[in-house]
């Protein structure tokens, strides 16, 4: 249903005070994004108090900016269909937008997929989902979220309860680049931060901006709802306004992680080796600087952060493993293994099993070829080392297989050809990883074994193109081999 709150105890210059927060927020948000030529900025909009407020302040905001104007303002609604009023949720953002002369644009999805984390969790990924691809979709460089004041302090008890570290009580910045749930173009951003709900509310009387209401949002059974209507009226009580006394306190955690993360930064710099993590330099910090390096290095790789018990794990299997051991540890669709000194982070993969027949590629000069089904890709590279003729790979036919037993490759001019098996024993690939590397063959002559190097019975020195294999990991790229 569409709705307008009652009045509540603010006056207008507390409104005026609010509205100028937000301004000043969005102003300084658009001066550290750098936007291309053209590209769009959207406002996602639910439908509910805080989202339309958005919309409204945003609309109001770039008509009265017209050096904005050449990056034009979108509206965004996702319809997860949880709720019986979702279409007229729709229907009513669509009606807004109409009325403010706004591009509109809406995707409908289904919440199917419920993890450990609950339903809310489920909802929250096919939304991101959603949002990712309209903003590919119309090229939206900059994407303004209505995430305010109180939604700040909800989510810092969140993470206390669930005894979160630092980045918890960090809560949500005000800019956040690299979402690990949005294109890496897209830069998500909160200008609402500064702003309570009850302004919001206000706001809204005062400018008659019509609302929907979400029943789901009254049920304490989700933790958040429980935090909003039954803990936090209680603290009130005895500490008022601490909401903004919680969200003033997130900016020094933010300032205190920030600092963190530039000493982890720093130590990373220090401890990799052609793109993996050595862990006999690693071994060299505090046992502290290793936790804090090991976290923001995992995070920046798979975009969350491990657990104690992981952190934990990673320090008894990994720093300490004999070097010919393995071990890895699974966190989430990544898996972190050791090979040798080194620790590095694939693409785990799962219940999928690596291709049985072969398949048929075509080189036509790119730099790079993906190759799926062995979650991996193949690098081609012009330089120093040994290298093909770049006729024999144009030409074909290029297929990619899997080892049948017996197979043979001659790694060193100098040596005889051996077998595959005591190559990657040799070498020290891990059992488990041997199955996911596939072998090139141009007609019936191998030239590429992955995870061991080039045939040199066809490469010759400094010729033509050389030739990598990057397993996927959590950025998609990983050591060369």
């Amino acid at each position: 249903m569409a709705n307008s709150r009652k009045s509540l105890p603010l006056n207008n210059s507390q409104i005026a005070v609010a509205i100028a927060a937000f301004e000043r927020a969005l102003e300084e948000i658009l001066a550290r994004v750098v936007l291309s030529d053209g590209a769009a900025i959207a406002v996602a909009c639910s439908g509910g108090l805080d989202s339309v407020v958005l919309l409204h302040l945003s609309a109001d905001f770039f008509a009265s900016h017209p050096h904005l104007h050449s990056h034009p303002l979108h509206v965004f609604h996702v319809h997860h269909g949880l709720s019986p009023n979702a279409d007229h949720w729709l229907a009513h953002v669509q009606s807004e937008c109409e009325q403010l002369n706004l591009p509109f644009d809406a995707r409908k999805v289904r919440v199917i997929s419920v993890d450990e984390h609950g339903p809310e969790n489920a909802a929250r990924l096919a939304r991101y989902e959603a949002l990712s691809n309209l903003c590919t979709t119309h090229r939206v460089e900059l994407l303004l979220t209505a995430h305010h004041q109180d939604d700040q302090a909800e989510t810092i008890m969140l993470q206390a309860l669930r005894g979160a570290g630092l980045p918890g009580w960090s809560g949500m910045a005000d800019l956040q680049r690299d979402h690990a749930l949005l294109p890496a173009t897209v830069t998500l951003a909160r200008p609402l931060l500064d702003c309570s709900r009850k302004q919001l509310e206000q706001i809204a009387h005062e400018l008659s901006i019509s609302h929907i209401i979400d029943e789901s949002n009254d049920d304490t059974r989700y933790k958040r709802n429980a935090i909003r209507h039954e803990i936090f009226p209680l603290i009130e009580q005895h500490f008022e306004g601490f909401t903004q006394t919680l969200a003033r306190s997130s900016q020094h955690f933010q300032t205190a992680q920030g600092l963190l993360d530039e000493l982890a930064c720093s130590d990373l710099q220090q401890c990799f080796d052609a793109g993996e993590l050595n862990l006999k330099l690693l071994a060299l910090f505090s046992a502290d600087r290793i936790d804090n390096l090991l976290r923001y290095w995992v995070v920046e790789k798979i975009g969350s952060y491990p657990s104690q018990a992981q952190l934990h794990q990673l320090h008894q299997q990994m720093l300490h493993a004999a070097t010919d051991k393995h071990p890895q540890i699974v966190i989430g669709q990544w898996v972190l293994q050791r090979e040798h000194d080194h620790l590095i982070i694939r693409a785990q993969a799962g219940s999928n099993q690596p291709p049985i027949d072969a398949i048929s590629v075509v080189w036509q000069g790119e730099r790079q070829l993906d190759i799926p089904e062995w979650c991996g890709q193949l690098v081609f590279e012009d330089g120093e080392g040994e290298g093909f003729d770049r006729d024999l790979l144009l030409q074909g036919p290029l297929t990619l297989r899997p080892r049948q037993g017996g197979e043979r490759l001659k790694v060193d001019t100098r040596r005889p050809s051996r077998s595959l098996k005591n190559l990657f024993q040799e070498s020290g690939v891990a059992a488990g990883r041997r199955p996911w590397l596939p072998l090139l063959y141009a007609g019936d002559q191998l030239l590429f074994a992955c995870g061991l190097g080039p045939n040199c019975t066809v490469a010759q020195k400094n010729l033509g193109v050389r030739l990598h294999w990057q397993a996927w990991s959590a950025d998609n790229s990983g050591a060369n081999q």
